[in-house]
């Protein structure tokens, strides 16, 4: 009796797979005295202390706040920042992404959620409460930097959106994993100030005035009224940004991984374009793990054909993978000497070589220590594992979607086809993932390789029969179903195909 054995058929790259994790809150360590630096970080059932901070600086104000966020919504941020607009009367700058087309091409860094016209509608709305309470809103397309100044004498530089879901736990999910610094180096928050000036006339390609309605229009960069000086070279505290040509976070990553001797921790939300590319980073990283260095990778779990690709490259490299579920935070840190903090993925498409972000080095400080020690519990209780050839019944037993439901059927069905359908699956199967969608007790859909099967109970046995109409390839099947998060009711369960069909 022929037998097609569905779970045993394997991925041929690697996948991020489920395990516990976030069983532990992070306790924050004391604020060395008269630090110019000091962590902060978001994390699940622990101190708020990016939020904290932020609404502190923006109270705190008297006499101006620049704030840079790809999305603002968090609720106490707000008030505080109306507050001190009218405390004082103006003052209060903010740049963002300023429309549809912008806040979309950000839907990467959303948890693979669409963006629906209700989230940008939302996003509109709060826009539109700023601008008519005094708050002057400009929009750069290109900046993805999050940080805020307060009187060019105290700066917040973090990895996290200014909205609630990188700031709070909510009662629906908890925070995402953010890390940064509060600076007080005056030398260095008045160069971010700078930096901000400079974004704000030169690099703004829209604006909504203050007390109108939240009204977009077009502006023409003009001249800065001042220069951002560049970032010191070599390894010491200083604000690091990318814009233009100026490409110092990515500079940055590769001076700290080749001063690695021990201990490289680093740490991305994404990858993007890292081993299909001529880059610096990759061959930095390489030569790390060629010198004996212990290189470990905190990384969000997304199981996305490039992002899994770069994975498997830094995989062979001998990278120690922590992938997370909730994790945002962006960094390097090495023997807990040197390192940076930042905005920036390890994207070759946008962040390290071109588009606006900002970051700081931490080189020496108590705030890299605190930082390290940051990244490694993250590590310990991450909620993920990277698997490299993965079977259909690991898939089905962890793979990390809401939709997915175990196989529902008897783990092994007797199956009658005619000899040419029975031939397209196992030759299908060859082209993996096997998904099936369920039709009730007594049929199953199959889809593998761009074709399309049902199995119809017939008493002891299930009939097996193709369907002529093409369908999605596995992969983009599974980010079709992953994308329709809105779509609850009616839905049929859905998984990975992990049963042995024996054909009689």
């Amino acid at each position: 009796m022929p037998e097609l054995d569905l779970g045993a058929v394997r991925l041929d790259t690697g996948c991020f797979l489920l395990r516990p994790g976030h069983g532990e809150t992070f306790r924050a360590g004391a604020d060395a005295a008269g630090a110019g630096y000091q962590h902060r970080f978001s994390y699940a059932r622990s101190q708020t202390g990016i939020a904290d901070t932020a609404v502190d600086l923006v109270r705190g104000a008297r006499h101006k706040v620049f704030l840079a966020s790809f999305r603002i919504g968090d609720g106490p941020l707000l008030e505080a920042l109306y507050e001190a607009v009218d405390r004082l009367r103006g003052g209060v700058y903010v740049i963002t992404s300023w429309n549809e087309k912008s806040l979309r091409r950000g839907l990467g860094e959303l948890d693979d959620d669409d963006l629906t016209k209700d989230d940008v509608k939302a996003q509109n709305k709060r826009f539109d409460d700023m601008t008519r309470r005094g708050i002057a809103v400009r929009g750069h397309p290109e900046c993805h930097a999050k940080f805020l100044v307060v009187d060019d004498r105290v700066a917040l530089v973090t990895s996290a959106n200014l909205e609630t879901s990188a700031l709070r736990d909510r009662t629906s999910r908890s925070v995402t994993v953010e890390s940064g610094a509060l600076v007080t180096d005056g030398a260095e928050t008045q160069r971010l100030a700078r930096f901000f000036t400079r974004l704000w006339f030169a690099g703004c390609t829209g604006e909504a005035r203050p007390g109108d309605g939240y009204v977009l229009r077009d502006r023409t960069p003009e001249a800065s009224p001042c220069a951002a000086p560049p970032a010191a070279t070599g390894p010491e505290p200083s604000v690091i940004w990318t814009h233009h040509d100026e490409r110092g976070i990515l500079d940055a990553i590769v001076d700290i991984a080749g001063r690695a001797r021990h201990e490289l921790l680093l740490a991305s939300f994404s990858l993007v374009g890292l081993s299909e590319r001529a880059n610096p980073l990759l061959p930095a990283i390489e030569d790390a793990c060629r010198r004996g260095v212990r290189v470990r990778l905190l990384v969000r779990g997304r199981n996305q054909p490039g992002h899994l690709r770069d994975a498997a490259a830094l995989a062979a490299l001998g990278v120690e993978l922590y992938p997370d579920s909730l994790t945002h935070a962006k960094g390097a840190v090495a023997d807990a000497a040197h390192g940076a903090l930042f905005s920036a993925n390890f994207d070759l498409d946008h962040g390290l070589v071109n588009g606006v972000e900002a970051g700081i080095r931490l080189d020496g400080t108590p705030a890299l220590g605190e930082a390290r020690r940051f990244l490694l519990h993250v590590m310990r209780h991450s909620d993920l594992r990277y698997v490299q050839s993965p079977a259909h019944t690991d898939l089905d037993q962890a793979f990390p979607a809401r939709w997915r439901r175990r196989w529902p059927y008897a783990s092994r069905l007797r199956v009658r086809a005619d000899d040419e359908h029975w031939q397209q699956l196992t030759a299908a199967a060859l082209r993996p993932p096997v998904l099936y969608e369920s039709g009730g007790e007594d049929k199953v859909t199959l889809y593998a390789g761009g074709q399309e099967w049902t199995l119809r109970r017939e008493s002891a046995h299930w009939r097996l029969s193709a369907v002529p109409a093409a369908t999605e390839q596995g992969w983009k099947l599974v980010r079709s179903w992953t994308e329709r998060r809105g779509e609850r009711a009616g839905i049929p369960a859905r998984g990975f195909a992990a049963a042995v069909l024996m054909r009689s």
